[in-house]
């Protein structure tokens, strides 16, 4: 799983018919500091009601996708799997 940032929304008039109930959001992974990684954007299949600057938890594997929509033929494989209410990371010891 990735940390993500939610930095946008995508809107299809005309979508796959496995991806018609879904809304999809544009994210970017995050270090837990909050900074943005140097990663692409993903879309994602929202499974939870994210939105714009919520922070997340993002799968990027088909199976988990067909298991969540509960379909074998989605035609994705990155979709939002938790909101992170808060992050504590303990600081690396040198």
């Amino acid at each position: 799983m990735k940390l993500c940032k939610v930095i946008g929304t995508v809107v299809s008039t005309q979508k796959d018919d496995e991806l018609r109930p879904a809304k999809l959001l544009v994210v970017k992974p995050i270090e837990p500091s909050g900074a943005f990684t140097r990663d692409i954007e993903l879309i994602a299949i929202d499974s939870l009601d994210a939105g714009v600057g919520d922070t997340v938890l993002v799968a990027q594997e088909g199976a988990v996708v067909e298991q969540v929509m509960n379909s074998t033929t989605v035609p994705a494989n990155t979709i939002i799997m938790g909101i992170v209410d808060a992050l504590d990371v303990a600081e690396k010891s040198q």
